[in-house]
């Protein structure tokens, strides 16, 4: 009964043992026990044997789990490399199209001119050198003529313009201080209309306008190296080609197929392109008919 008693107290004191945690007397009991116990010595082989399976065990499941960690980490950091590639190219088309278009609109509506210049306006192409209509621009002084024909005159705050069909001419009293602009026919295409207000270029049009399905912008030629942004309203069909260097208009494809080129020549009219016409041969009317 003793040696039984004796048995029942080491196999409740055998894990504290086996983990170092019992006091002096009670690991000499123990270590005493089991030198003469063989029934307690099988029962402790087993509990030792026991324990270095789970530890194995234990072991793998750590290094499974860090495994799947590590996996787990990787693919956050894919997935997040993924989502910030993603969002740049993203921001970079949009910030490359919103580039396009703001350059296009400053360059072109209400684009402020200084000195001289000359503008010129084609009917299909610029090839068709005869037929095109010319706009001289010095010292305060504007020439528009097509031809060998007069259409408008201004100087100070006289605008003339000329009906060369039935001869006749009326003048608006305009400051041309206040007119001293290009602005090339490119709201032709409606939807750029809603970019300008009075106030100046809409940001947020802006953006509205390139995500809009119906537009696209893109580059593209048509004449020798010179390269060209296009915007192009796919529903209408209307072309508009700015050269990338100046952002200037030089073309324009409207839905009909009418095709107008025009070409900004800086610093090269001079007084004689923006003599006052001869009226003698006009009529003074009050108002255009």
């Amino acid at each position: 009964m003793k040696i039984k008693k004796e048995c029942n107290i080491v196999e409740d004191l055998l894990p504290a043992y086996i983990d170092c945690l019992l006091s002096e007397e009670s690991l000499d009991f123990v270590k005493t026990h089991l030198e003469t116990c063989e029934n307690c010595q099988k029962t402790h082989q087993k509990m030792t044997s026991d324990l270095q399976k789970e530890d194995i065990e234990n072991t793998e499941n750590i290094k499974i789990i860090k495994k799947y960690t590590r996996k787990i980490k990787i693919l956050k950091t894919l997935v997040a490399i993924t989502i910030l590639a993603i969002l740049g190219v993203f921001l970079s088309h949009t910030g490359y199209r919103y580039y396009i278009v703001k350059n296009a609109l400053t360059k072109n509506i209400n684009y402020n001119v200084s000195g001289n210049y000359r503008l010129e306006e084609y009917d299909e192409s610029i090839e068709r050198y005869e037929y095109h209509t010319t706009t001289y621009w010095v010292d305060n002084k504007m020439k528009k003529v097509k031809g060998n024909e007069v259409l408008e005159y201004w100087e100070d705050n006289k605008h003339y313009f000329m009906n060369n069909d039935n001869k006749t001419y009326f003048i608006k009293n305009e400051n041309i201080h206040e007119h001293s602009t290009i602005n090339i026919p490119i709201l032709i295409l409606s939807e750029m209309k809603n970019l300008v207000d009075d106030k100046g270029i809409r940001p947020i049009s802006i953006l509205q306008f390139i995500f809009d399905s119906d537009i696209t912008i893109q580059e593209e030629g048509f004449r020798g190296n010179t390269k060209y942004y296009v915007i192009k309203d796919m529903q209408k069909g209307i072309k508009i080609y700015f050269n990338q260097d100046t952002f200037f208009a030089e073309r324009i494809v409207e839905s009909t197929n009418k095709t107008t080129e025009y070409r900004i020549l800086p610093s090269s009219s001079s007084w004689h392109d923006v003599l006052k016409p001869d009226l003698s041969t006009y009529t003074l009317i009050e108002k255009e008919m």
